[in-house]
């Protein structure tokens, strides 16, 4: 017995206080090691190469609005998105388009371009916090469909690039 609760509510200790003491070290130290264990799994996430962008790409979709943007692909990987109104040129223009569903929200990609394009998204929330998701790859000449179970007022889309040969295949952020 650990600990006896006489019917007034006082706690009187018996023997069992030492073992209880052992028992919350172990449990403290464990937690440290879990602890430490996650932080190296997820540093080895974040160290993934990736081509980025700082080419002011970065956009904004909005539910019900299509958005266009010319592609030009850089030398190193990277993608300078230049926003457009209406499609001139099907070769190089990605389109965007993030629609409401009964079930939710639905994003479609359109990549005409000859490489899979990669990029990051973020969901702006209400009240206007972001919250990264994974997005997969959009492969050459394909589109890619993303949906989600809830409302989403807007999502950012930023560091878009060629995808590298360990995103190809992959839904991350």
């Amino acid at each position: 017995m650990w600990q006896r609760i006489t019917k007034t509510g006082s706690r009187s200790q018996t023997a069992g206080s030492h073992t209880v003491n052992v028992i919350t070290k172990r449990i403290i130290m464990h937690s440290k090691l879990l602890s430490i264990l996650l932080a190296i799994v997820l540093s080895g996430c974040a160290t993934s190469q990736q081509n980025e962008t700082n080419n002011n790409s970065d956009f904004s979709i909005f539910p019900e609005t299509k958005f266009f943007a010319e592609a030009k692909v850089n030398s190193d990987g990277s993608i300078e998105l230049t926003k457009v109104d209406e499609i001139k040129n099907t070769s190089i223009t990605i389109t965007f388009n993030l629609s409401k569903m009964d079930s939710g929200m639905m994003l479609s990609v359109k990549n005409p371009l000859d490489k899979t394009i990669k990029y990051h998204l973020n969901m702006i929330d209400y009240k206007g916090k972001a919250h990264n998701t994974s997005s997969c790859a959009v492969r050459a000449g394909l589109s890619v469909f993303e949906s989600w179970p809830h409302s989403i007022p807007e999502i950012r889309v930023s560091n878009t690039h060629v995808a590298l040969k360990d995103e190809e295949g992959m839904c991350i952020y």
